[in-house]
């Protein structure tokens, strides 16, 4: 194997698989007509004021020299007005809501700094009525507790992202009626702007399984879907959110004993709702055919 060859695999092992993410910018939820009609009223406003003021103001002109002082003040009260204008025109054309960054790494919220919740740390997903938006409840980063809304009004591209990625990564955390999903904006392929990232930050992060700290990158493996971190050995066949991961494990390591036990008590889980979902059916068609006898 030649030196270019071994300096490709090492850099292709080095960098990690490819993180992205989108980052959405809020809109405006006043109607865009509006906002376009003060943005023309006051353009025209402005420019004729301004015209005035320098091209109108010679001799023989309507605010030449002759003129009287309540004439000459005209221009300056254009200008003033269509300043204004385009004052309101902006305020209404923004939003007082934060950028949302949805990707690899999680769901982010630019308030000042970018505090981010990864998807691992999400504990539940739901949609508000009332105040037309999605209710993101779980941890940041630093494993404090957070809440955030995300408007559907302000931030529809994002919601239909945020949606998606939740049910492709963590469903089980998206307690969202079927209805209302449908309602849900979509996932656009091309919305938002594309961020590309720089591989994860292994080192100093602890095990999900066994607790232990990654002191060494290559000690680490990191699923794919929800970026929980695992030490190779103690590597599930299964990670919590439900993806299967016991290929990153060592092939000459077995899973461990607590793993194994874990995952036969889940299947027995799983068994018993499949029971009580089968016996609460059985029990529903039973009361309707003694309503219809």
């Amino acid at each position: 194997m030649t030196e270019e060859k071994k300096d490709k695999r090492k850099k292709a092992k080095k960098s990690g698989p490819k993180r992205s993410e989108r980052r959405f910018v809020p809109i405006a939820s006043t109607n865009p007509w509006i906002v376009r009609g003060l943005g023309a009223l006051g353009g025209l406003v402005l420019g004729a004021g301004l015209f005035a003021y320098f091209y109108a103001t010679g001799e023989g002109h309507t605010f030449g020299p002759e003129a009287t002082d309540k004439v000459k003040a005209i221009p300056s009260y254009l200008i003033a007005g269509g300043a204004v204008i385009m004052g309101i025109c902006i305020w209404l054309g923004t939003s007082s809501e934060s950028p949302i960054r949805v990707g690899d790494p999680g769901i982010a919220v630019e308030k000042g700094e970018t505090r981010r919740m990864p998807w691992w740390l999400v504990e539940k997903i739901t949609w508000q009525p009332g105040a037309l938006a999605l209710v993101v409840t779980g941890k940041d980063e630093n494993l404090r507790d957070w809440t955030f809304k995300v408007p559907v009004a302000s931030h529809p591209e994002a919601v239909g992202w945020i949606v998606s990625e939740a049910q492709r990564r963590i469903k089980k955390k998206v307690d969202i009626e079927k209805g209302v999903l449908k309602k849900l904006p979509a996932a656009a392929e091309h919305a938002g702007t594309k961020i590309d990232l720089e591989p994860l930050q292994v080192v100093g992060k602890k095990c999900a399984a066994s607790g232990k700290t990654i002191s060494y990158e290559p000690d680490a493996r990191v699923c794919p879907q929800c970026e929980r971190v695992y030490f190779k050995r103690s590597v599930p066949n299964k990670c919590k959110c439900g993806a299967s991961i016991g290929h990153l494990r060592p092939s000459t390591v077995a899973a461990p004993e607590d793993v194994i036990e874990e995952e036969e008590n889940e299947e027995d889980e799983r068994e018993e709702e499949h029971e009580e979902e089968a016996a609460e059916s059985e029990a529903k068609e039973r009361a309707s055919e003694d309503a219809e006898t």
